[in-house]
């Protein structure tokens, strides 16, 4: 961006600020956990941890059995061994304001600051979340993408999609976006090509190297395992009630369903959103709102990509059907919080209350989609009306 001396300074001094608020909070969280009961570290930082520990020893991170990820988040982690016990919550940081940084380079400042002041994104980053090493890959791939670079946005594609599986819901819209901005389909098949490449590159290298470290036992859990994945704790997702009651064949029916639900949701979005900013916000959105488990951390995965969308939205959209969209976000989520609370750490017999949450937390979530699609096509209606008159 070609920001004035005057807008490069204040950008510096917001970083700086940001950076310290977050080393703040990874101070705050020790002194939190010595004292509460509900802890504020991220029960998956001890999972790195203990994963990390087994790797120093020579073994594989697959020994903790809770570790479901790539071995590269315990290698990452292995700071915490070797320097300090926090070291993986300050990496994890810093990928969060890198992240910042690339919204700045998108569309500005504000989007920026929408992320990095956001108090999801900092509780979630400051508790030893790996979560913004992925969204730092997956911003980089669109960025790469929206510049033209194809090959770049195929390795950071294939990296991502390494590090997490979720990033592969991507694929028709870059597809599509390559298609329509090439100039002929010989042109759109030879940038398609170098991509895929690429992103096989990047996502074959790594996979190639651990499986001949860790073999089978890393596949199985950093890959298979997320497939057939059935969580019958209380988590966000209405499905957690019916994995609970119901035997393993209506189980795998209501898998498929949720599979068939969130692969229409994902090829409606790519096809009926050109603009891919606005685009892998609404693909994210149905993809997390339709998924089996969800958790806060997978709140994340999309609101990354909300300044991007509302960097369009907000000239053309009234701030009160932005706070109406905001509230319609939060209480449901504040409602299902509470009741979780008393439902895990009271011990109260509410599990179809907490259920009833997770239903009120979808149709929340299926009404903010249809605002936020409609207030997007009435923009572009209204750009395309401007273009004719010019």
């Amino acid at each position: 961006k070609n920001w004035s001396p005057m807008w490069r300074l204040f950008w510096r001094h917001q970083l700086a600020i940001c950076c310290a608020v977050r080393i703040g909070l990874i101070a705050y969280s020790y002194a939190h956990d010595a004292l509460f009961e509900v802890k504020y570290t991220d029960i998956d930082y001890l999972v790195f941890n203990n994963a990390s520990r087994h790797m120093l020893q020579g073994g594989s991170p697959y020994l903790e059995s809770e570790y479901r990820y790539t071995p590269l988040i315990a290698l990452v982690t292995l700071g915490n061994f070797l320097l300090h016990s926090g070291f993986g919550k300050f990496v994890f940081a810093a990928a969060d304001v890198a992240c910042g940084c690339l919204l700045a380079g998108l569309t500005g400042w504000p989007a920026a600051a929408a992320w990095l002041w956001n108090p999801i994104v900092l509780g979630v980053s400051s508790r030893g979340s790996a979560e913004p090493l992925i969204l730092l890959c997956v911003l980089a791939c669109l960025r790469c993408l929206l510049a033209g670079r194809f090959a770049a946005c195929g390795l950071a594609l294939g990296l991502s999609v390494h590090a997490k599986l979720y990033p592969v819901i991507y694929c028709p819209a870059i597809c599509l976006h390559v298609w329509r901005t090439s100039a002929s389909a010989s042109q759109a098949v030879s940038r398609l090509i170098r991509l895929a490449i690429c992103a096989a590159l990047s996502f074959g290298a790594p996979l190639a190297l651990f499986y001949h470290l860790y073999g089978n036992e890393f596949v199985s859990q950093a890959y298979l395992y997320h497939f057939g994945r059935l969580d019958p704790q209380h988590n966000f997702s209405v499905y957690f009630l019916p994995m609970r009651l119901l035997g393993p064949r209506i189980l795998r029916a209501v898998s498929g369903l949720a599979f068939g639900l969130q692969a229409g949701s994902v090829l409606l979005f790519s096809w009926a959103v050109p603009h891919q900013d606005a685009c892998w916000f609404f693909v994210t959105f149905g993809f997390v709102s339709l998924n089996k488990v969800i958790t806060s951390q997978y709140f994340l995965w999309y609101l990354v990509f909300l300044p991007l969308l509302l960097y369009r939205l907000v000239p053309s959209s009234g701030r009160w059907l932005l706070c109406q969209l905001a509230i319609a976000w939060l209480l449901p989520q504040a409602v299902w919080l509470g009741l979780a609370y008393l439902l895990e750490f009271r011990r109260l017999p509410i599990v179809e209350l907490v259920w009833l949450a997770s239903l009120f937390v979808l149709l929340s979530n299926a009404w903010i989609a249809w605002r936020l699609f409609d207030a997007y096509r009435r923009r572009m209606q209204g750009d395309s009306e401007a273009k004719r008159r010019d």
